[in-house]
């Protein structure tokens, strides 16, 4: 599972400039986003979570994971 999730990051890394994200990862301040970007950032943080979760599931024989949506 470990190996799986390395090689998502990897994926990720190879499309981000190193700069770009040494820049944004020092700056990023969750107190100093205004609303619409604090959305952002925890939307994809949220679905990094759900998606390590999933691998992590796919790999377990007694674990599952399932979540849902709601308005």
């Amino acid at each position: 599972m470990i190996e799986k999730l390395k090689k998502l990051e990897q994926e990720i890394m190879d499309e981000l400039d190193p700069e770009v994200y040494v820049t944004k990862r020092l700056a990023l301040d969750l107190d100093r986003l205004s609303d619409d970007e604090r959305g952002f950032y925890l939307t994809g943080y949220l679905e990094g979570l759900q998606r390590a979760i999933l691998l992590a599931s796919e790999d377990s024989s007694t674990m599952s994971y399932e979540y849902e949506i709601t308005d």
